[in-house]
């Protein structure tokens, strides 16, 4: 007989899927700084309208964070240690940038590092090295946590 009150055992986490996950987020932060960079160049309604592409793409990243929170147990803790709310779908009020396009910039590319460092950290599972490299997914969480508040908290 089967019993429904069973203690959930923590699942492997799925190294493929993790991995795709990354690259989304990655994908989703290279298209918010062309946003950016775009803007830069533009005037008047185009770069109002660039602001909203840009803030739509820190939304859809953050939508790509809270999956990989459903997934890795150890990084929804750190978003929980920072207080960083993953958004609500209502979560749109005000699409304009409040933080200086060029500090923008170089936070996004300091969250695609880390990102892409995750996803080589989760490529080499069958290294020797396998306690270096969960301390280093450790320190990952941890800056991409950061980064995450230092532009949430700007936008």
């Amino acid at each position: 007989m089967f019993s429904l009150t069973r203690d959930r055992k923590p699942t492997a986490v799925d190294i493929n899927h993790m991995r795709t996950l990354h690259e989304e987020a990655i994908e989703q932060l290279e298209l918010m700084k062309t946003a950016l960079d775009a803007r830069e160049e533009a005037a008047g309604t185009l770069r109002d309208t660039l602001d909203n592409i840009a803030t739509h793409h820190w939304h859809a990243y953050m939508d790509i964070i809270h999956l990989i929170t459903l997934h890795d147990e150890a990084m929804a803790n750190v978003i929980k240690k920072y207080g960083l709310a993953l958004r609500d779908q209502d979560d749109e009020a005000d699409d304009r940038l409040g933080i200086s396009p060029t500090l923008l910039t170089l936070l996004l590319v300091a969250l695609i590092r880390r990102h892409r460092r995750i996803w080589h950290i989760y490529g080499w599972r069958a290294s020797p090295m396998g306690d270096y490299l969960k301390e280093s997914l450790v320190m990952e969480r941890e800056h991409v946590a950061e980064l995450i508040a230092m532009v949430q908290s700007s936008l």
